[in-house]
């Protein structure tokens, strides 16, 4: 969130803003803070253009842990104890909510994507060390709707440091509505994802402070994120004066909190495969999605059936300069050994699609003189 001007309260005084500050995060707080289903948590990750992924590199992540059960993270006033590791599993199903259970349904609409895409509901159940459910019943349902995503600003200091090292941040407010299990199931529609979570959840008085290892498949992210307490922040803002200098006053302790992690989280080298992985891995998910778009994959195919190697070298940078236009920074070694696979890919389907079309030409002239040919094997026959 970027600095606006300052903001006029209810009495005509005015909330001084500083540089820093996130006045986005201040507002939401205020107009939502009394919503008995409303979750604010801040996350690191990594924000390119307009696409934030959250998560950060393995051996920040292993930094971060270990400074957090050492006690070397003071400004977070962590409570005393060391928390043991939590695993669960959280089952995505689609949900069509009944039609006179309004809440829902607005829940879900602001969760989809589009007219068509019905909402989710999560079912999470714990496990033991292995990864195996207790038994065959969550221990929570609920359906989570997305409200609104602040985007933080980088502190002055993060101007010196590596791209690779830079850690973003991102403050969500979601709407989360815990789910009766008696009568759920006549409502609740395919699985759409599955995903393992191995966490721990440091407790402050306004936040908690959650590490989780996430496991989809066979990837592995590493989230780090701040949610805070809200029924501490509801207490807070019932006994303010202001309630708008309060909601700035959680704001900036929030944010303090999340600027100190992802200074951490910057000074960790990475190291030098994981980053050459999670770069190639960037590269990837940006190709891929651009090829899902129709108009993309139409302009290639059109560009390798050209013959000759110079159409193919063309078509690899039209792809090329398609990616650095979409990513803020890249890696030209794994940006151009993945467009030269997309392009070999796209040439492989265009060669197939042409044998096929040779091969059934050919199939219709051999009918074609074989019918012409049998009256006369008739004819010799009889």
């Amino acid at each position: 969130s970027g600095r606006r001007g300052d903001q006029p309260r209810a009495d005509g005084m005015v909330a001084s803003l500083q540089p820093g500050d996130a006045p986005e995060v201040r507002d939401l707080l205020l107009a939502h803070f009394r919503d008995p289903t409303l979750e604010v948590e801040g996350k690191l990750g990594r924000r390119s253009k307009d696409r934030f992924t959250a998560g950060v590199s393995a051996e920040q992540f292993a930094a971060l842990e270990v400074g957090l059960l050492q006690g070397g993270v003071p400004c977070l006033g962590l409570l005393d104890g060391t928390p043991e590791v939590e695993v669960t599993i959280d089952r995505f199903h689609t949900w069509a909510p009944a039609e006179n259970d309004r809440r829902l349904q607005a829940s879900g609409s602001g969760r989809a994507r589009g007219p068509e895409r019905l909402p989710t509901v999560r079912s999470s159940f714990a496990c033991d060390a292995s990864g195996r459910p207790l038994g065959p019943e969550p221990f929570e349902v609920l359906n989570k709707t997305r409200l609104s995503d602040c985007h933080i600003g980088r502190q002055v200091a993060c101007a010196s440091l590596p791209q690779h090292c830079v850690v973003d941040l991102r403050v969500s407010f979601s709407q989360e509505i815990v789910l009766p299990q008696a009568g759920l199931a006549p409502g609740l529609g395919n699985l759409v994802h599955e995903r393992l979570k191995r966490r721990r959840t440091f407790e402050a008085l306004l936040w908690r402070v959650m590490l989780t290892r996430v496991t989809i498949g066979r990837r592995e992210t590493f989230e780090v994120e701040v949610e805070l307490k809200m029924e501490a922040v509801r207490a807070r803002m019932e006994l303010a004066v202001e309630p708008p200098d309060e909601a700035l006053a959680i704001t900036r302790e929030l944010v303090a909190a999340l600027r100190e992690m992802a200074r951490l989280a910057a000074e960790i080298p990475m190291c030098r495969k994981r980053k050459r992985v999670e770069e190639v891995e960037a590269v990837e998910r940006e190709l891929k999605t651009a090829m899902e778009e129709p108009e993309v994959s139409a302009e290639l195919r059109r560009r390798v059936a050209v013959e000759g190697r110079e159409a193919l070298h063309i078509a690899k940078r039209y792809l090329c300069d398609l990616v650095r236009l979409r990513l803020a920074s890249v890696s030209e070694s794994a940006l151009h050994r993945s467009a030269g696979r997309q392009v070999a890919k796209a040439l492989q389907r265009h060669l197939r699609a042409k044998f096929h079309d040779a091969n059934d030409a050919e199939t219709s002239v051999e009918k074609a003189t074989a019918a012409r040919a049998e009256p006369d094997s008739l004819v010799r026959r009889f």
